[in-house]
């Protein structure tokens, strides 16, 4: 596939985006659905600038994607609206959870996980994969928790020749309770080991 641009990313992260729905729905047993609204090409800078500011720590949650379109693909949020997707998910009343303890920080891999699949499906679909095409493989899903600084900075020092961060405004609709998050994407060449839970905040 070639170099992604905003427009041609955005196309995929949307088709991603409408399986992704369609899977937590059913896993889920209730409405559910995802919108990417806008795919940016942001310097890392105003990336973290869009992200978070000052002591807003961001919570990210993200899987390194190998094959025709390789990469950091992470899903991003502050911890209100992070703990309450691990609410509803898990089938508890929002606000039942207060810290990112084990469970939560697995509820927010497994939505990763969703949503990474749903990315590769869009990719293959998009690049009309072939024997010849790379294999699209995800690593598992790991989180991070810290100031958005050091969390975008961790993300970009894993890759090797990126020159953009695409950034997304993305919608999170759960039997109409609204969360807001950010789909984030990294191209990566190559695949490198990325950060890991314990670098940062907890």
């Amino acid at each position: 596939m070639p170099s992604p641009t905003a427009d041609r990313l955005a196309i995929v992260l949307r088709r991603a985006a409408d399986e992704a729905s369609a899977s937590l729905s059913k896993w889920l047993g209730r409405p559910t659905r995802i919108v990417v609204r806008e795919v940016t090409a942001l310097p890392l800078d105003r990336a973290v600038t869009m992200l978070g500011a000052g002591d807003a720590v961001l919570c990210v949650c993200g899987m390194h994607v190998a094959g025709a379109l390789p990469g950091v693909l992470a899903l991003a949020t502050d911890d209100a609206s992070g703990l309450a997707l691990a609410d509803l998910l898990l089938g508890r009343s929002c606000g039942t959870s207060t810290e990112w303890g084990e469970i939560e920080r697995s509820a927010a891999a497994e939505t990763t996980n969703i949503i990474g699949c749903a990315y590769l499906n869009a990719v293959a679909a998009d690049s009309g994969a072939s024997d010849e095409t790379p294999p699209l493989v995800p690593s598992p899903p790991w989180f991070v928790r810290d100031f958005p600084e050091a969390v975008m900075g961790g993300i970009v020092m894993t890759q090797a020749a990126a020159d953009a961060v695409f950034l997304t405004r993305t919608a999170f609709d759960i039997e109409d309770t609204a969360i807001r998050c950010s789909l984030v994407f990294v191209p990566q060449t190559p695949l490198q080991e990325g950060p890991t839970p314990s670098a940062g905040r907890t």
